[in-house]
């Protein structure tokens, strides 16, 4: 009897080991099993990385500098010229004949104004009033010129009553006739002076109504002062307004 009991207890003895060590070891198997499962339901991670976004980056800039830099210009001369510039990978050229009421920072002003639009701008000193304009020297291989047209220059010089378009006019047709764009640039009122409003609002309706390429600048405005008294020269937010006045008309 004794030795029954010493067999069953054996046996229970075991099943119970079987149980705590062969029944767990099945459920780890398992849950290992099923894991690589668990693992390949993820989504996979994405395969665009910093290198692909910079480039999509990049390649959008470069389409908008390329967008600004074909916007057509309101002349269509200069568009002609442009074509041809931009096929021989070349910028196209203009002069800006200016007097020295201009800052050096004008130059500058304009080409920022003008973004990527594959524009160059040279500065072309003018010390003349229009009384005694003859000729304008300008550089051989520009496209197009800018000329001031001198209304600050004139009065300055208290030649305003004496102020010949003609001589402006003439100018003008000599360089258009050697086969580039010319523009006139009207002036701002920067003394704010009667006689001086007067010509300018003149001008404004003289030029274009016998087809000129005019730019008017009589209605800028800013805040604090127009001209600098001490150095003779054009404060800085008019020159701003002047190069958008310019960019505004030349471009669409």
């Amino acid at each position: 009897m004794k030795k029954t009991l010493m067999i069953i207890l054996f046996v229970i003895f075991g099943i119970g080991i079987y149980m705590n060590f062969g029944m767990g070891k099945g459920v780890e198997e398992a849950t290992i099993k099923e894991a690589p499962a668990s693992t390949a339901s993820e989504e996979p991670p994405s395969e665009e990385g910093p290198e692909e976004e910079a480039t999509q980056e990049e390649h959008e800039t470069a389409e908008a500098s390329n967008e600004e830099a074909m916007r057509p210009f309101n002349q269509e001369a200069l568009n002609g010229i442009r074509e041809e510039a931009v096929a021989e990978n070349e910028p196209v050229i203009i002069d800006v004949v200016i007097p020295s009421y201009y800052t050096e920072d004008f130059v500058d002003l304009l080409t920022q104004q003008f973004g990527q639009s594959r524009i160059e701008f040279n500065r072309v000193d003018l010390d003349a009033a229009s009384p005694g304009l003859e000729t304008l020297t300008v550089n051989e291989n520009s496209d197009g010129v800018i000329i001031d047209a001198l209304q600050i220059m004139d009065y300055n010089q208290e030649v305003l009553p004496d102020r010949e378009t003609e001589r402006l006019e003439d100018a003008y047709m000599k360089l258009h006739d050697a086969g580039k764009v010319v523009y006139l640039l009207g002036n701002p009122n920067v003394h704010q002076h009667e006689n001086l409003a007067q010509v300018l609002e003149a001008d404004a309706e003289h030029f274009p109504e016998h087809d000129y390429y005019y730019i008017d600048n009589q209605d800028i405005t800013v805040e604090d002062a127009y001209y600098d008294y001490d150095s003779g020269a054009l404060t800085g937010p008019v020159e701003t307004r002047i190069a958008q006045n310019i960019h505004e008309y030349m471009i669409e």
